[in-house]
């Protein structure tokens, strides 16, 4: 079932008063009562984002940005405070990727970074309060005297790290062929390489399948799609794409307590496309679709609502558009261009924009926001 909703622009409605930053601990509680579905959820308050090189908090929506985190002396023309795939964790901690090393930010202290370890990439643990570090090695020397597909350059080493700086006791290394992607209840997820295929040209393209692995990531106990492609992962819930699929729907929704994939729903504007992302409980899935607009969809109920935002998206992807944070269920958009912050309720599909837009000279980031 499609349904389409027309952007508005109104003021958040707050619940009770403003907190400190220490209460971005606290993502996913409400306030007063309300049903299952969080309707009565507060807006998002507490913002944080980084605006060309100044880290700054908006007490609500449409407040002043509040510097909390100046541009570093020597820093006139760089952005020393940027991360590259900003998260924040269930534990209201901000994690990125920074200098080829994975850090954790305090929201109270934008300004200390504590560096975690050398990382290519991260992805959090199932408890939302711990990460995993990736790091890697060339295939030649780690895998050598392996018969592999060209595809396969690099093994996979992970880490797991607590967000104090505190040495990893766990770590992790992969076989040869596997690539780690998302800690689950029942295991790490990782993309298994299986062969080489014709890509676009003369290339070649990696032939790949997504898998379970037990408990020691040395073997694929479950296989959850053969030539498919991750595109989101959260909770227990993966987003995946067909790559044998030319047309239609070929993005499928794999629910790891049903143990099945299911067709995402269908949307008025399209089929989904590019790059989307997941809400932390894995329910809600935000994307654009062929018509450049952007749906969040509800993978519980099987419904999707066309949002109609404007400006349309660029390069079929939400995440070159826009910084994007989930908090709780509200969906925060940071448009890098513009400097239009906007805020969708997934539960109701409202619509909330900012009346000023921030100030936004080269690109932005959203980092995180509380809503209790």
């Amino acid at each position: 079932m499609a349904q389409k909703t027309t952007l508005t622009t109104t003021r958040w409605q707050r619940c009770g008063a403003l907190l400190g930053l220490g209460v971005l601990a606290a993502l996913a509680t409400g306030c007063g009562s309300g049903n299952d579905d969080g309707e009565s959820q507060p807006a998002p308050h507490d913002i944080v984002v980084n605006l060309d090189g100044e880290v700054a908090v908006l007490d609500d929506l449409d407040a002043s940005p509040r510097v909390v985190g100046p541009r570093p002396a020597g820093a006139e023309d760089a952005d020393a405070y940027r991360l590259a795939n900003p998260r924040q964790l269930a534990s209201g901690m901000i994690v990125g990727m920074r200098d080829a090393g994975v850090v954790a930010i305090a929201p109270s202290e934008p300004g200390r970074a504590v560096l975690l370890g050398p990382a290519g990439a991260w992805f959090p643990s199932t408890d939302g309060k711990q990460l995993w570090a990736v790091t890697e090695e060339p295939a030649d020397t780690a895998c050598a005297g392996q018969r592999l597909p060209q595809t396969v350059t690099t093994r996979f080493t992970v880490s797991k790290y607590e967000t104090t700086g505190r040495p990893s006791r766990t770590s992790l290394t992969l076989p040869c062929g596997l690539r780690p992607l998302a800690d689950t209840s029942q295991g790490l997820l990782a993309v298994r390489t299986t062969g080489d295929a014709v890509g676009s040209g003369n290339g070649v393209r990696a032939k790949t399948e997504i898998v379970l692995l037990n408990a020691q990531a040395s073997a694929a106990v479950k296989t959850i799609a053969a030539d498919a492609s991750v595109v989101a992962t959260s909770n227990n819930r993966v987003i995946w794409r067909d790559d044998v699929c030319s047309k239609g729907n070929c993005t499928q929704a794999y629910d790891l307590k049903k143990r099945k994939s299911e067709q995402v729903p269908s949307c008025e504007g399209g089929d989904t496309v590019g790059v989307g992302t997941l809400d932390h409980s894995g329910r809600w899935y935000a994307s654009d679709l062929r018509s450049n607009h952007l749906a969040i969809l509800d993978l519980s109920r099987n419904t999707c609502r066309d949002l109609d935002i404007s400006p349309a998206l660029d390069s079929s992807d939400i995440e070159h558009t826009f910084g994007v944070a989930w908090s709780g269920q509200s969906l925060l958009l940071l448009d890098e261009r513009s400097g239009d912050l906007t805020s969708i309720n997934a539960v109701n599909s409202k619509i909330d924009k900012r009346v000023k837009p921030l100030r936004v000279v080269n690109k932005a980031q959203i980092w995180g926001a509380a809503t209790d």
